[in-house]
């Protein structure tokens, strides 16, 4: 997660300092023409979602994790920008309705209800976009297509021909839940069953 540096206030507002990065956005990159295999990228996102759970704990939503406010760096990592939506989760306050259609969850259309569910959304949106290279739909229509039809128009990767094991579908699935019940309970519930089905898929050591 990007750092602050310092913070002050100035011109009837306020600003923060932080650290220079040098990288590109995953939405960059894609439109560059950049491709992202499911295991790789899933492997770098694991710590990112170590430092959120962190983040969630310490009563802090992000609320605007979305291919544009994740920086891929030289190193291979990921790092989270862009901390100006975020919002106390104790403060009892309503909350205003910013999002990004196809990586907002249906609870973030309102004022009331979010927490820890909201990111792991977002993320896992992020990470599918990334992985198949398609916007997700935006909750309201998965919702209401949900309703009328009893289907729901989040299409799995595997189906898009993306070869994934079965496996990390079903958990980066599992983040994109229309009901905020249905998902993982933390981000460290989602990044503890990822990283036991990455080492899972890990090959064999070899003979010496």
């Amino acid at each position: 997660i990007v750092q602050v540096l310092d913070f002050f206030e100035k011109n009837n507002t306020a600003y923060m300092v932080m650290n220079y990065l040098d990288g590109v956005t995953l939405r960059q990159a894609l439109r560059a023409g950049q491709t992202f295999e499911p295991v790789p990228l899933l492997q770098k996102a694991l710590p990112l979602m170590r430092d959120l759970g962190r983040l969630h704990r310490a009563g802090v939503l992000h609320r605007d994790i979305a291919p544009d406010n994740l920086m891929l760096m030289p190193d291979g990592s990921l790092t989270l920008l862009d901390f100006g939506c975020a919002r106390s989760m104790e403060d009892g306050r309503s909350m205003t309705v910013v999002l990004k259609p196809g990586f907002a969850p249906i609870e973030q259309y309102q004022t009331r209800g979010q927490g820890p569910y909201t990111d792991i959304y977002a993320l896992c949106a992020t990470l599918y976009y990334c992985i198949t290279g398609q916007v997700p739909p935006a909750a309201p229509d998965r919702l209401f297509m949900a309703m009328t039809d009893g289907a729901d128009k989040l299409v799995p990767p595997g189906a898009l021909g993306v070869e994934m094991d079965a496996g990390l579908e079903r958990l980066l699935l599992w983040g994109t839940e229309l009901q905020p019940t249905a998902r993982p309970g933390s981000m460290e519930e989602l990044a503890d069953r990822l990283e036991a089905r990455l080492e899972e898929l890990k090959p064999p050591p070899g003979p010496w």
